[in-house]
């Protein structure tokens, strides 16, 4: 499927910090959007917040969608860090127009909740 294999590459550049490889995927006009953190970015302003994230990390695409949607990511750090990222795609003849994506920690669920049923 075309657009598992770019949000793969998407992906692998993300990780990479490739400015280049990174803004092939987007329009000239495309806006990202960071709603935890009530960011939007333009092309230029998402690669700058992307590359110049400091520190290394590494992350595995969990889930993506057969319509190329949405894709559930697990990320984490050598530092011992980790976070999912869920990120909505619109796309326009084959580039990222708009992306959101919802960052959140990966730890333990609360001390008051790990009584609660689970599946």
């Amino acid at each position: 499927m075309r657009m598992e294999n770019t949000i793969l590459n998407l992906w692998q550049a993300v990780a990479a910090q490739d400015e280049e490889k990174l803004a092939s995927f987007f329009t000239a006009d495309a806006q990202i959007m960071w709603p935890n953190t009530e960011e939007c970015f333009d092309l230029p302003g998402y690669l700058r917040a992307n590359c110049d994230y400091p520190g290394q990390w590494e992350g595995k695409v969990e889930k993506i969608a057969e319509d190329g949607s949405y894709s559930v990511a697990k990320v984490w750090s050598p530092e011992g860090t980790a976070a999912r990222a869920v990120t909505f795609y619109q796309w326009k003849n084959g580039k990222i127009v708009q992306m959101t994506e919802y960052w959140g920690d990966i730890g333990p669920a609360p001390e008051w909740r790990r009584e609660f049923p689970s599946c």
